[in-house]
């Protein structure tokens, strides 16, 4: 009966079953092109994309200021949480569309639209919830495909949440940890996301976020790296100030995954190395994170420059502010790189206002800032805990 009730959803979900032009059918062996030429490609091409955007060159540039992008995470959050509550499914995709074209950022630099997905590709319960909880929510996203046929918001917020249907099924623990069914639900939920996002592609309006979800999917069935790279580089051509499509893939990259020793901080170097303006260092802090905030996953110290690190986030403060997210990072890598003024600045300004995902738990949390206030800065071994 649940496989049915699924079936049933997908129905009123996936509109068309049409391949995106077979972009994703084949993996090649092929690096590619550099992402610098990527992006230099991009601005030469689609004059009615910029026509859509009429900031997009002071975006690209850097240029946009804290005051005009950012904002309060949480009231956005709460806001998009009301509206589909409240079954507002046009207002949902006016702002979709909205964070779409303007680019908008909240404090610390992530795009709205980031955060739009985040809220409505979960149950009001979070992603823990109850298979129910999560079969109730997906009939609300079928029935706001349904009644907004050609919404790519819908459809995207339905294949988005599939993943992280697939992910609660798994768990985020080692390989070797999850559960015979745990993979079943995960593959079947996951092929599901990838048939909704393939319908999505062929509709009118285009989601750069589509391509991130895309990217969710080829980290779960595991796409060899060049398949992986030309995702990213498709990405990259459509909205290249997109950052979050970076660490996706140095995700992707790490150890942990499909990568080597030392590759993401290698794409981190490339990556910045090819943004325009302000967006290298900021880029190279917000892969910095991703390389040294994944708790648990190895011990020793910082990776990557740490001098280039402070850049970044001093790039990010300048541009976007800063978050509690954000500050957390950096003190994290601040402690990793033993720089007890900088740490002790940080955790100051932090005070209580840890963040469970980046430290994994408060003991980690407190011992780095008893660490960063102490008069002496004895050298320690630190890794954060799950």
């Amino acid at each position: 009966m649940r496989y049915f009730k699924r079936a049933v959803i997908i129905a009123g979900i996936c509109l068309s079953s049409q391949l995106l032009n077979a972009q994703f059918s084949t993996s090649g062996t092929q690096e590619g092109p550099s992402l610098g030429d990527i992006a230099r490609q991009n601005r030469q091409d689609k004059p009615e994309h910029a026509a859509t955007r009429p900031e997009i060159q002071q975006l690209i540039d850097g240029m946009t200021s804290a005051a005009e992008g950012g904002g309060s995470e949480e009231q956005y959050r709460n806001e998009i949480a009301d509206l589909l509550a409240q079954h507002k499914f046009e207002a949902l995709d006016k702002e979709a569309h909205e964070a779409r074209v303007t680019k908008a950022r909240l404090a610390g630099g992530g795009w709205k639209l980031y955060t739009f997905y985040d809220v409505v590709a979960a149950p009001p319960s979070g992603k823990t919830a109850s298979d129910t909880a999560w079969n109730t929510h997906l009939i609300l996203l079928a029935r706001w495909a349904a009644e907004r046929p050609q919404s790519v918001t819908a459809r995207i917020a339905a294949a988005e949440s599939y993943i992280n249907w697939g992910w609660a099924a798994r768990g985020h623990g080692y390989a070797n940890t999850v559960k015979d069914q745990g993979w079943a639900a995960m593959e079947t939920r996951v092929a599901q996301a990838k048939t909704i996002l393939t319908g999505a592609g062929s509709l009118g309006e285009k989601c750069p976020f589509w391509f991130e979800s895309m990217q969710h999917v080829a980290l779960i069935e595991g796409w060899d790296k060049a398949r992986a790279r030309a995702l990213l580089a498709q990405a990259v051509a459509f909205e290249p100030t997109y950052y979050h499509y970076y660490r996706e893939y140095a995700n992707f990259i790490l150890p942990k995954w499909y990568g080597q020793e030392g590759e993401a901080e290698a794409f981190a170097k490339e990556a910045a190395g090819s943004a325009l303006g302000s967006q290298g260092p900021f880029l190279y802090f917000e892969i910095a994170s991703v390389v040294n905030c994944n708790c648990g996953q190895r011990q020793g110290g910082l990776r990557m420059s740490w001098p280039e690190i402070k850049q970044g986030y001093e790039t990010l403060e300048q541009l976007y502010g800063t978050s509690k997210l954000k500050m957390n990072r950096f003190a994290l890598m601040a402690y990793l790189a033993q720089d007890h003024e900088t740490a002790r600045e940080i955790f100051t300004k932090i005070g209580t206002n840890w963040d469970e995902k980046t430290w994994g738990g408060r003991q980690s949390f407190d011992q780095a800032r008893a660490w960063a206030g102490a008069n002496a800065a004895p050298q320690v071994s630190f890794t954060p805990s799950r």
